[in-house]
């Protein structure tokens, strides 16, 4: 009798087997990221100048998206390898601490710095021959990192504006100090605990304590420069409305998209114009992840101009060469804003 309840349970284990390696298939997360063609976003769904100053557009300038999904299960992972338009990355080292929904909020505020800086950049560029044209901002520095042994982990969110910190001697640092986060680094000791003032999302000041980790000499948080503009006080006047498409990659093609509303001629010349890029306040053009994605996206959605800067445009020709593709007369580089410009200028001639 027990030989038979031993084989009885035996055979009920051998069973359970495969339900538990399905178990890990469907629902346990992986520390990686897959990415797979999107699609095309016309930059006037959000953002949008006022009509009394906007031209008439005959063609369009559109941002690229991609379709990522962040710890994606083992399932997930193996249907991803036999699809030859999607890649699978190693979820970066900075993120792995971070939960879903934190790398969703990094996401969206790096969207929401892009689009002010693509804003400021156009105004800017067309105030040079439209003095009328002003572009209102305050620059502030806001949280954009938080690594797990960061004091108050939970206390300080994504987006909070730092104020000051105290460091040694009572010394007072504020983002407005030259070079802060190295009088920080200069000014403080390992293993002390400072006191940083921020402001939330609701326009509450606080305070808290945060020790300077002695094994990484570091506080643990990160910075960035967010240059928030301000629509009512800018002339023309524009809204920018609500997406949930995150990330700065659009940063080039909005930039052109705005410049367009305020241009009283039409730079795209009725084409279909799109492409990937950061920007900085400065007018350069930043690399992008996901290229391979966004070359398919953009080839797939027949567009007629292709914008992505230097760093990305080898891979980009790689990309099209593996997939048959004729890159020659669509997929420009370009390294600046004003770069961008002259190329659509040139096409109109």
């Amino acid at each position: 009798m027990k030989e038979l309840l031993d084989k009885y349970a035996l055979h009920l284990k051998l069973l359970f087997i495969p339900y538990l390696i399905m178990l890990f298939l469907l629902a346990f997360p992986m520390n990686f990221l897959i990415y797979s063609p999107g699609g095309l976003t016309e930059v006037d769904r959000l953002i949008e100048v006022d009509d009394e100053y906007m031209s008439t557009e005959a063609g369009t300038i559109s941002t690229t998206y991609v379709m990522s999904l962040p710890r994606p299960t083992a399932f997930e992972m193996l249907l991803a390898e036999f699809n030859k338009y999607c890649d699978t990355y190693a979820l970066p080292t900075s993120y792995e601490n971070y939960t879903n929904q934190e790398i969703n909020a990094i996401s969206y505020y790096d969207k929401d710095i892009s689009v002010s800086t693509s804003i400021i950049v156009a105004y800017e560029e067309m105030a040079k021959t439209d003095p009328s044209v002003v572009i209102a901002y305050e620059s502030k520095v806001i949280v954009f990192g938080k690594a797990s042994y960061l004091s108050h982990y939970d206390d300080i969110e994504f987006g909070d504006e730092f104020v000051q910190m105290e460091a040694e001697g009572g010394l007072i640092i504020t983002p407005a100090t030259e070079n802060s986060s190295t009088e920080i680094a200069n000014n403080t000791i390992s293993g002390n605990t400072y006191d940083f003032t921020f402001i939330d999302s609701k326009g509450d000041t606080y305070v808290v304590g945060l020790t300077k980790d002695a094994d990484t000499n570091l506080f643990g948080i990160t910075f960035a420069t967010y240059n928030q503009v301000n629509a009512d006080e800018s002339t023309p006047t524009f809204a920018i409305k609500a997406s949930t498409i995150g990330g700065s990659s659009g940063g080039l093609l909005q930039t052109l998209a705005v410049y367009n509303m305020l241009s009283e001629e039409d730079i795209t010349h009725g084409l279909k114009v799109a492409g990937t890029g950061t920007m900085d306040i400065n007018g350069n053009v930043g690399n992008i992840g996901a290229v391979k994605q966004k070359v398919l996206t953009a080839y797939l959605n027949h567009v007629d101009v292709f914008f992505m800067s230097p760093d990305d445009y080898l891979t980009a020709v790689n990309v099209c060469v593996d997939y048959g593709i004729d890159y020659s007369d669509w997929l420009v580089s370009v390294a600046t804003f004003s770069d961008a410009l002259t190329y659509l200028e040139g096409l109109g001639e």
